[in-house]
């Protein structure tokens, strides 16, 4: 189009091209960055108005928890008889309004030991006090939610919220045990109390931001609990609003909130309230009630909170445009003038296109204007160029040393790790195989087995936190001090001890290692153990096919530097028994569809598979983490150990001639 058209419209054509893109670019750029500012100023705005309700709604709730931890705590220091418990209660509602019913029962004969059931509860009705015993073989407590669940856990709860139909208003019960004052050990009851949920409505419908912001409460499993759209309360969830628009990211949101996240994402709105609109996009803002387990929600149109940028936008598209006419009438002005050195220049980028920076030419800038300028440019660009490449070279050759000192990190690092297997082929007592296959080039993975005297074997399976040479480095550290801290007499639990203490002097950096340490006495077949904070093995007991995780208390390594007391754990094993042990990098590989490879899945390949030679078992297990991630990259280190204990009576038959 252009081969026969004269220099001039060439000129304005290209340039004015040119000139059009880079003012797009520019403007699309101004846009992203307002767009970021005023996002970021409005979740900056959202959050303080987010804070505000929510230390509100918090102060109305701790008031409640205060109460009742008070009273228990009372409880638990003088014996009480029923008209005391009776009285007691009705001190409770009389000084704490925000309070609609309050109630304590009792286990089976502890307050009175002719009663198997005894339960006291005061509410408020029609504007009085109201009192009523409950708890009997047709109406059994214990087995009840508010009852059942702190007993079991051994701590405060909040319930989910429900519907009263007596009382017609929505509920929330806070519920506390309490333990026999005269031993302080046994929980013997419960102390519950039922707040009221009407309020929330007016505290979280005064939450506004811009004109049709609105704001949204929902419980610790999503079900919402406060919403301008009555209909959605109590009867939705933001799962199942997720699920019944096929809404992906609301339902990563929902998992953010009942988690005890803060975030600020774009949505589909929630609404609209009036349902003669469309939905349309919006803003959520969310902010966890810490103590409840509760998530407070702030959604903001997308029109709204973009509408002064939209015109900003506006008004610059015109400027453009007033822009783009002038160019035209002054690149037809003085499009003669400009092509004599153009032509030159044009020569001369033949010869850099090619290469030759050193032999091209370039013409000498004989004005001022802006061919002179664009011969100071082209002049300029040239002496960049030289440099550029320069420093390319060196850069490239940098990377090239660094990819080179990797591999031999890489390499020293795996000779710090046993490879050859069986790793004592003149025992016929036990068997040990163990592969790991780091994520990058060096990692934090690492396992170890060795004797401490003759028939006991130390081994360990470990995870840095981390990855690359800092794992690495931290992973050398822990190894050696394992192995020195490792003597005859030294429970595992104590050798933990130790080496966290000597790990987190001077650990500025915060790294830790999680750890499962065992020691195995192979003409018993006990194995004493100890985790710090890392994922329990599986124990598989041949007489019995059965699947036992070996659990045992214990934190992390390496970060606290106070006297950390482990817990051991003690299990005997028979001949044919193995323990796999692995990192979290098997049960944590994801495919496509960011589903993890999981615990069960793991399981089911132990038990259907427990018969095969460890080397085998050990293969299979990979080759399956591999399948099921389908080329996903590998983001943590996989390492993966059993030991398989044959006994000593069946030692003695497999003796060499």
């Amino acid at each position: 189009m252009l081969k026969n058209r004269g220099i001039t419209f060439k000129l304005i054509f290209l340039l004015l091209t040119g000139s059009t893109l880079i003012l797009a670019l520019i403007f699309k750029y101004n846009y992203e960055l307002t767009k970021k500012i005023i996002l970021r100023t409005a979740e900056d705005n959202a959050k303080h108005i987010a804070t505000i309700a929510v230390n509100k709604i918090e102060g109305v709730l701790n008031i409640v928890e205060r109460v009742n931890k008070n009273t228990v705590s009372y409880m638990e220091s003088i014996d009480e008889t029923k008209d005391d418990v009776k009285a007691r209660l009705r001190h409770v509602l009389q000084n704490n309004h925000e309070i609609y019913g309050a109630t304590v029962a009792y286990e089976p004969y502890t307050l009175d030991k002719n009663l198997k059931y005894f339960g006291s509860y005061y509410f408020r009705r029609d504007g009085a006090l109201k009192f009523i015993n409950f708890g009997s073989e047709k109406d059994n407590y214990f087995n009840q939610d508010w009852y059942q669940i702190p007993i079991e856990l051994g701590k405060p709860v909040w319930s989910e919220p429900y519907f009263d139909p007596d009382a017609e208003i929505i509920e929330s019960t806070y519920s506390v045990p309490f333990r026999d004052n005269a031993t302080g050990e046994n929980y013997i009851g419960i102390m519950a109390t039922d707040v009221d949920l009407n309020w929330l409505h007016e505290t979280v419908a005064s939450v506004k931001m811009f004109k049709t912001g609105y704001a949204f409460l929902i419980s610790k499993n999503g079900t919402i609990v406060t919403h301008p759209n009555k209909e959605l309360i109590m009867n939705e969830s933001i799962f199942s609003i997720a699920e019944t628009r096929a809404d992906k990211k609301l339902r990563e949101i929902g998992k953010a909130m009942i988690r005890g996240e803060t975030g600020f994402k774009q949505i589909d709105s929630f609404g609209p309230v009036n349902k003669s609109k469309k939905s349309q996009k919006a803003w959520l803002f969310y902010m966890p009630l810490k103590s409840e387990g509760w998530a407070l929600g702030l959604v903001v149109p997308d029109e709204e909170l973009l509408a002064d940028i939209v015109t900003l936008h506006e008004k610059d598209s015109l400027i453009a445009l007033l822009g783009v006419l002038i160019l035209t009438i002054f690149i037809a002005s003085i499009s003669a003038s400009i092509t004599r050195p153009l032509r030159r220049l044009a020569s001369a980028t033949k010869d850099m296109a090619n290469g030759n920076l050193d032999d091209c030419k370039l013409p000498h800038a004989e004005t001022k204007d802006e061919i002179g300028a664009l011969t100071n440019s082209f002049i300029y660009m040239k002496s960049a160029l030289k440099e550029y490449i320069r420093e390319l070279t060196e850069a490239t050759r940098a990377k090239e040393q660094i990819v080179s000192e990797l591999k031999i990190a890489h390499d020293i690092q795996m000779s710090f790790l046993i490879k050859l297997f069986p790793p004592f082929p003149d025992r016929a007592d036990l068997d040990l195989f163990a592969t790991i296959m780091p994520a990058k080039e060096v990692g934090g993975d690492f396992y170890d087995f060795f004797f401490i005297d003759d028939t006991h074997l130390c081994f360990l399976i470990a995870d840095v936190s981390g990855k690359g040479v800092p794992a690495s480095l931290f992973m050398a550290m822990t190894k050696t001090l394992l192995k020195a801290q490792t003597s005859v007499g030294l429970s595992p639990n104590k050798i933990l001890s130790d080496v966290n203490g000597k790990l987190a002097k001077d650990n500025n950096v915060n790294m830790f290692v999680t750890i499962f340490f065992g020691i195995l006495d192979t003409e018993s077949g006990v194995v004493e153990f100890a985790n710090g904070g890392h994922n329990p093995p599986l124990l598989y007991k041949k007489d019995t096919a059965e699947l036992i995780p070996l659990e045992c208390a214990g934190v992390v390594v390496g970060i606290m530097e106070e006297d950390i007391m482990f817990d051991k754990g003690t299990i005997t094993m028979q001949s044919g028994d193995f323990i796999l042990m692995y990192t979290d990098g098997v049960t944590e590989g994801i495919n496509e569809k960011d589903e993890e490879f999981g615990e069960e899945r793991l399981n089911r390949l132990i038990v259907e598979n427990h018969d095969k030679p460890i080397k085998e078992f050990i293969t299979l297990i990979n080759e399956a983490v591999k399948q099921f991630s389908n080329g996903q990259p590998q983001f943590d280190d996989i390492t993966l150990m059993i030991l398989k204990y044959e006994g000593v009576d069946n030692a003695t038959h497999k003796e060499k001639p």
